[in-house]
């Protein structure tokens, strides 16, 4: 995983206002389901956006990872402001060890970040040493270079993608947000297809992983209209990944 976002935290913190990222979030919470007690690892956890909705949903221990000094900052500041009991650490996630055994392990954009086979399979063993027996990790995740063929279809979103076509497995890619009227801001991370991932997650020891779409949060649906969202449902640039130890 890069630390570009130390140069980019507060733009990128901007561009979390976007809807876009409410259909992320509302998705990963419609997956997770009720959360009362249980202890969370959130990992790439960047300025603790979901860290502390996790939090504030019932989880009972809860830690947020990420690797980026600037984004653990902007989390604590936020912690220190608004306290709710959320640990943080920063920490590059292949490096992290064991923090303990989790009931649930979450992350918005993590896989994407390794820049190898290798590291792929060694960001999915840390994830499974932190889980309890029979518990998730629950990931959200660019969608495998699927995108590639609509790129057209995302601006209107607030999110765009650069790269070299076709889009090969463990290719760069350049993915632009919009932090403002006028800005946006891009991030870099690598496409893998979806069965290097399901290989790397198996062979950290995950038993079964599934694949689900995106979820408009019927509120924005209703206000922007159906019409509107029907790219991103059926061209997902993103998706949820859901394995059990």
């Amino acid at each position: 995983m890069s630390t570009q976002y130390d140069a980019i935290a507060e733009d990128y913190q901007r561009a979390k206002r976007l809807a876009i990222f409410d259909v992320f979030e509302h998705t990963l919470l419609c997956r997770l389901g009720a959360l009362d007690g249980m202890s969370v690892l959130d990992l790439a956890c960047g300025e603790g956006f979901n860290t502390r909705k996790l939090k504030q949903l019932g989880a009972g221990r809860t830690v947020g990872v990420d690797i980026s000094e600037e984004m653990i900052r902007l989390a604590r500041d936020q912690e220190a402001r608004r306290p709710l009991g959320i640990e943080y650490v920063c920490s590059d996630v292949k490096q992290l060890g064991k923090l303990g055994e989790f009931d649930l392990v979450t992350a918005v954009f993590l896989l994407n970040y390794a820049e190898s086979w290798d590291e792929l399979v060694r960001m999915c063993q840390v994830i499974y040493e932190n889980l309890k027996p029979g518990q998730r990790f629950v990931t959200i995740n660019e969608s495998c270079g699927k995108w590639a063929s609509h790129v057209g279809r995302y601006r209107k979103y607030g999110i765009g993608f650069k790269a070299s076509l076709p889009v090969g497995d463990g290719d760069p890619v350049s993915l632009e947000l919009r932090s403002d009227e006028r800005s946006w801001v891009e991030i870099t991370f690598r496409t893998f297809f979806q069965g290097t991932y399901e290989r790397a997650l198996k062979a950290a020891g995950f038993r079964a992983v599934t694949w689900h779409g995106l979820v408009v949060p019927p509120e924005i649906e209703a206000r922007d209209g159906k019409e509107f969202w029907i790219d991103l449902i059926e061209h997902p640039p993103v998706i949820l990944i859901e394995c059990q130890k």
